[in-house]
């Protein structure tokens, strides 16, 4: 029963990293891969932040960081650290919709922000490469 509920857990925790990394990957991917004038538009959407670099420095840091961390989430490597960089990222989305007044983008980021903090918690499961990596 136990056996039967833990191989439960771990393919859902499972179906979970990869259904959110494919949602990560299809978002960053195409803008990380479009050039500075996309990388403009993200750093533009967070540049309330005021960190002193160029917009497009800022923008394509956070896509790089976006797409990094689905990778991790694929592999399950680096798994806490990732998903405590994507919790910050979606919640200065969620903080950028919030001072526009855009409400639908600003749940989503803020549904991705709870996802990534409950799964620092609970972390990546058994079926991860970095599982396989201790065994030998």
């Amino acid at each position: 029963m136990f056996i039967s509920q833990d191989r439960q857990t771990n393919s859902g925790l499972l179906v979970m990293r990869l259904g959110l990394a494919a949602v990560l990957l299809i978002h960053s991917l195409p803008k990380l891969f479009a050039g500075s004038s996309s990388w403009q538009s993200v750093g533009t959407t967070l540049g309330f932040i005021n960190v002193g670099v160029p917009v497009a420095i800022l923008g394509f840091v956070m896509l790089l960081l976006e797409a990094l961390g689905a990778i991790s989430l694929v592999f399950g490597y680096f798994f806490r650290i990732a998903c405590i960089i994507l919790f910050i990222i979606f919640g200065l989305y969620f903080f950028n919709y919030f001072r526009i007044g855009y409400q639908t983008l600003m749940l989503w980021s803020a549904g991705l922000a709870a996802v990534f903090f409950g799964l620092v918690y609970v972390g990546p499961g058994r079926y991860t490469i970095a599982v396989k990596l201790e065994k030998k």
